[in-house]
């Protein structure tokens, strides 16, 4: 009903600006004798307009009066260049000045033309959108001869030359230089606008500023960027595109959000997400930007630096993501359509065995454990012979793989890989109406994603609806409102044991599934064959795995989820350049999560008790956000003085209530009902938090050389002890932009130069709603009068000092343009994070073990680089570069009195102080025993704790006390990479684009447990993978093999080492990724013009095509989410997807 009743209102608020057209700026002057100079920066300062011109076209001098009140830009444009030969043109937010020189082009001379018996040629010179650019300069090169365009583009040209080169200029354009002969008569020009990265507006809290202006640290993509990856998370569109961003891509499902790390590792036990702001609107925590439409999407700009990020304070201690989406800006009202249909598929593999090698691999394992266990034996003794020597069921050889053995052709070889993957289809379907008026400017649209999974059954519908609209009530109020629609329904694969796991949980049913074994029967009436290898495997005790593709399909793992989010203001301008402003935001979510595990995909559950009926459960989960924030801004200034003053309120609160029940035997498999189970539990949960906030900014500019920022934002917060609610969260930043100095000498070479410094603190929040407070469990009993009683206590000590978590950061910058068409970009950066919370032991009468407490502290320092060369003109070709490269070293200050925190099983993770964060530690492998000679050897060890049998592996004694133990580990790195980094070139020629993304990292490993786990451990328990199979080592087929051989029992001690972390199994993690191709056709405006139509592009694209890595997992950037303290486990990933797509843009 509420979904119903949003897009009822979209719809009415879309059928007013439906039929609107007109100017949509106004503005009011009152300025009496002052020059026109003085009237262009008015109109800059009290508009988003900036004018671009050669001085030479415009008198500035001359002194002219005006009276204006709320008037369109045009109006006002018309009054001021009255009776003069300048000429404007407005495009977006530039307006562009000229004076036509003294041609004669609105009727073509057709006298002086015949008088030319070499070339004569006539055209229309248009922008990018195909609209005419009226005094646009066609001059033959080397000459004086020449003309400009009339109002309506069209011009002609003549000369007797019998071959003409023409340069067609415009101002605010790139330059078009063509070659022609005289079998041309008609010849159209289309400009592109020209690049200038510094008038770039960037996006930062509360307002807005130019990268030639803003003195802290981002990075920005901008809706080309974005448009370069078909697929629908916005998250796999910005990877490697932004310097100091650090993106995994470890989604497991279609809508799932990835991982994203700005400027290295926020916290040690916390949660350490970006906030991501919508059009001023603060998401909720862990939001997927998957909930946005991408074309909705004009812009993304990532503030990394904590002086930047210091207006949300207590929010921003992991950077900010601002985001802009579109808004009404032409006059007529525009459609835009856009449709992508392509398919995606997995790009990683496990290379797992086939079925003939297999049989080999099995055959070794059990051999090897009959050998070592028994005495006087051989591996050719019959079944029979082995049971009489006391061997166990998992030193018999596997029945049915002995025809696989003897090369018997015909035989089943079942790929699970491919029957778990697959090749999905993706459909993309977009439509924006916007346009504006001389008060009003709208933005509507609406989306449809339908995406198949590369995993069978995960899958996702989504709908997107975006409304913005604002508008000028009267002279002083303005008004505005902008709403944000999603809905989802997806279907998961990765449930809980009891429900569907194709991949998880850990992978292990893809891996565990023998390949002897097909995942299909015609005849049995689900069509899949469920219990053939547990039926097999059970005399034998092997893997009883059940058919992991009959669980996804027959088990239900579904979730609906509706979420609306924006914003409605009213702003009041009382005085000139003097704004006050309410604005209203909401959030509420809804989602609905719903699962079921049939009987008949029970048997493997029901032989080891883990269930013996069917199981389904039903979870609900709502969120309500209120937002009221209350602004006011001024802009004023004095000579070459300009400042800029922020003044705000904020108050937020959120709610979120959850109710879960789970249902036990039911009747049967059709009813899936929980009211139909017998045995029913049901759970319930709300929480809420509150946040109260003052802040202020004041950016100074001189005379656009020298600029100055200080910000303060004071939080209170509800999550914080009573004794620490408060908090005060400060900034100070500066910039110089010495080209703009008179003594800076003028060169094409070097054409612009800033220096930026940045120092600031924010704060952490992302602790939970109630950890200062002590909890209360149950389950606790006590005695009275002889009788027991069920009971509750406190299980949690409180924390009533707790406060957040404190990034203070300082940041060293530095831009520099090259030949008015590179960028540089340098950044140095030092983050402190202190006050970390961890667990810290308390005294025993507390009746606690420990409490939670502000005590740790950690840095992250680096630097960064954005390279940008853009526009470079060869001909008709166009050339551009974008690269960064960005370094983070992590170390760890002060963990609270302690030295180190370990995580994982086996201690794998180590947390130390003067080191990086959950670095890496394990045994190192230096040789394996081949004879028992080495193996007499290496038992005369004293004191060794490790197992000395041929085929086992040699450690190395890194402390030499002749014992391997806990103390041997070394250091073997960390997921954290050193590098990231990330590059693309663009390519236009004509009416064709290309472009192509790269990017990679450097310095990172991780512990892979599907490979050394379950594929490389040697158990042959499960299948694995070439790697293992081709390195193992068999004296008689294989004496180089460096791998210990397989063990049917892989229960000695040195094979549970190897499946903690050793320099064998921790894999380097390095890769370099062809991420995107991209080539499109912009249709050419004369095509346009007959098909009714504003622009028209048509293309292709591929993404993640190819990854070069030594890496032996599915995805070496799909590191586990959730705890800092073992990122670097990666356990049961699924492959990047592979994405071929093609599609269409209209406007009309």
């Amino acid at each position: 009903m509420r979904f119903t009743v949003f897009f009822f209102f979209l719809a009415m608020l879309n059928l007013q600006a439906k039929d609107i057209n007109g100017q949509a700026s106004r503005v009011t002057l009152q300025l009496e004798k002052v020059t026109i100079s003085k009237v262009l920066d008015e109109i800059e300062n009290r508009t988003d307009y900036r004018f671009i011109y050669r001085v030479k076209d415009v008198d500035l001098d001359r002194v002219i009066s005006v009276n204006a009140k709320d008037k369109s830009i045009s109006v006002v444009l018309d009054q001021v260049f009255k009776n003069t030969k300048t000429t404007y043109r407005i495009a977006g937010d530039r307006i562009y000045l000229a004076e036509p020189e003294e041609k004669e082009a609105e009727k073509p001379d057709k006298v002086r033309a015949s008088l030319y018996q070499g070339i004569h040629i006539s055209g229309k010179v248009t922008d990018q959108n195909g609209s005419p650019l009226p005094g646009a300069n066609i001059i033959e090169k080397g000459t004086t001869n020449g003309t400009v365009s009339d109002s309506n583009g069209n011009y002609s040209l003549s000369t007797n030359a019998n071959q003409l080169t023409v340069i067609v200029t415009y101002i605010g354009y790139e330059a078009i230089e063509r070659t022609i002969t005289a079998s041309t008569t008609q010849l159209d020009f289309n400009l592109s606008e020209a690049s200038n990265v510094l008038e770039d507006l960037v996006v930062i809290g509360y307002g807005t500023n130019t990268k030639e202006k803003f003195t802290g640290a981002v990075a920005s993509v901008d809706l080309q960027e974005i448009g370069e990856y078909s697929n629908a998370n916005i998250d796999q569109a910005i990877v490697g595109k932004l310097a100091g961003v650090d993106i995994l891509t470890n989604a497991r499902n279609p809508g799932d959000g990835n991982t994203i790390t700005i400027r290295g590792a926020g916290s040690i036990t916390r949660e350490a997400n970006p906030l991501i702001v919508v059009d001023g609107f603060p998401l909720a925590e862990g939001s997927s930007l998957n909930v946005i439409n991408q074309n909705d999407i004009v812009s993304i700009d990532v503030i990394k630096d904590a002086a930047s990020a210091a207006i949300y304070g207590s929010r921003a201690a992991n950077g900010l993501i601002m985001i802009t989406t579109k808004k009404g800006k032409k006059e007529k009202p525009t459609v835009e359509v856009k449709s992508v249909v392509g398919v995606q598929e997995r790009t990683g593999t496990y290379d797992l065995l086939k079925a003939y090698d297999a049989a080999v691999f099995f055959r070794d394992g059990r051999n090897n454990a009959y050998l070592k266990n028994h005495d006087n034996v051989s591996i050719t003794d019959t079944e029979q012979e082995r049971l009489a020597n006391g061997a166990n069921v998992r030193e018999l050889i596997l029945d049915y793989t002995v025809p696989y053995l003897n090369k018997e052709a015909g035989l089943t070889d079942f790929d699970w890989e491919d029957a778990v993957y697959r090749t999905g289809k993706i459909q993309n379907y977009y439509v924006n109406i916007s346009g504006a008026t001389e008060k009003t400017d709208y933005s509507a649209s609406v989306g449809y994603t339908d995406e198949e999974g590369i995993v069978i059954t995960a899958d996702q519908k989504r709908y997107t609806a975006n409304l913005k609209l604002n508008t000028h009530i009267n002279d002083y109020f303005k008004y505005g409102i902008n709403i944000n629609g999603y809905y989802s329904e997806r279907g998961l694969t990765n449930g809980g044991n009891n429900y569907r796991f194709p991949i998880d949980p850990a992978g292990r049913a893809m891996v565990y599934m023998f390949p002897f074994f097909s995942a299909y029967d015609d005849t049995d009436p689900t069509g899949y064959n469920i219990e053939a290898q547990i039926i097999a495997n059970r005399p034998y005790n092997a893997n009883m795995q059940e058919n992991p593709v009959a669980m996804a399909e027959l088990s239900k793992y579904d979730r609906k989820e509706f979420q609306s989010f924006g914003n409605t203001y009213l702003s009041v301008e009382p005085i000139k350049n003097l704004v006050v402003k309410t604005s209203l935001g909401y959030l509420y979510q809804s989602k609905f999560t719903d699962q079921y595990a049939p009987m008949l995909t029970g048997s493997y559950r029901r032989l080891i008790d883990e269930r013996d009926s069917q199981q389904g459960s039903e979870s609900r989960g709502n969120q309500g956000d209120i937002l009221i924030e209350n602004t006011a801004t001024y802009l004023f200034g004095f000579g070459k003085h300009t400042f800029n003053a922020l003044l705000g309120q904020s108050f937020q609160k959120s709610s979120y209530t959850s109710v879960s029940v789970t249902g036990d035997d039911f009747p049967n498999d059709i009813i899936d009902n929980i009211n139909g189970s017998t045995t029913q539990t049901a759970s319930a949960s709300r929480s809420r938090w509150v946040q109260l906030s003052y802040f202020t900014r004041l950016m100074y500019n001189y005379d656009d050389r020298y600029f100055l920022t200080g910000s303060i934002r004071r939080d209170g917060s509800s999550r914080f002890g009573k004794d620490k609610r408060y908090g005060t969260f400060g900034s100070f930043s500066a910039g110089w932009v010495l080209s703009n100095e008179a003594f800076f000498p003028e060169n094409d070479i070097l054409t612009y130069a800033k220096l930026r410094y940045s120092w600031g603190q924010t704060g952490n929040n992302q602790i939970g709603n109630y950890a200062q407070y002590a909890s209360i469990g149950t389950g606790r009993d006590y005695p009275y009068d002889g009788t027991l009683y069920s009971g509750a206590a406190p299980s949690s000590a409180p924390s009533y000092a707790l406060t957040w978590e404190t990034n203070t950061s300082n940041n060293f910058g530095i831009d520099l343009g090259f030949f008015d068409k590179v960028t540089l970009g340098v950044n140095y950066y030092i983050a402190n994070i202190s006050d970390l919370l961890l667990d810290r032991p308390v005294p025993k009468h507390t009746g606690f073990d420990k409490s939670l407490q502000n005590v740790g502290e950690m840095e992250n320092k680096g630097w960064e680089f954005e390279l940008s060369a853009y526009d470079f003109k060869t001909g008709d070709l166009t050339i551009g570069f974008n690269g960064n490269l960005t370094t983070n070293q992590n170390k760890i200050l002060s963990l609270g009195g302690v030295e180190e925190m370990y995580e994982g099983s086996g201690q794998r993770f180590i947390t130390r102080v003067g080191e990086s964060l959950a670095n890496l530690y394990g045994y190192k492998i230096i040789g394996l025993i081949k004879t028992e000679e080495e193996a007499e050897a290496y038992k005369s060890r004293k004191n060794t704790t490790m197992s000395a049998e041929v085929g086992d592996y040699i450690f190395q004694d890194t402390n030499g006390d002749d014992v391997i133990d806990a103390d041997d580990r070394v250091l073997l790195g960390d997921y954290k990479p050193e590098m990231t980094y990330g590059f693309g070139i663009n390519l236009a020629y004509k009416g064709f684009d290309l472009s192509v993304n790269f990017n990679g990292t450097v310095g990172r490993v991780a512990f892979d447990e599907m490979t050394s786990r379950y594929l490389e451990y040697g158990e042959a328990f499960s299948n694995t993978d070439y790697y293992y199979f081709n390195n193992y080592w068999n004296p008689e087929t294989n004496p180089n093999g460096f791998l210990a051989p397989p063990d049917a029992y892989g229960n000695t001690a040195t094979r549970a080492a190897s499946r903690n972390p050793t320099n064998y199994n921790v894999l380097d993690a390095d890769y370099l990724r062809l991420r995107s191709i991209q080539i499109g056709y912009n249709v050419p405006p004369a095509l346009l013009e007959r098909l009714h139509l504003q622009s028209m592009r048509v293309f292709v694209s591929g993404n993640n095509l190819y990854t070069w890595t030594d890496y032996r997992g599915m995805n070496p950037d799909g590191g586990d989410t959730g705890n800092p303290l073992n990122r670097g486990h990666i356990h049961g990933t699924t492959s990047v997807p592979r994405v071929i797509s093609g599609g269409i843009n209209l406007s009309f």
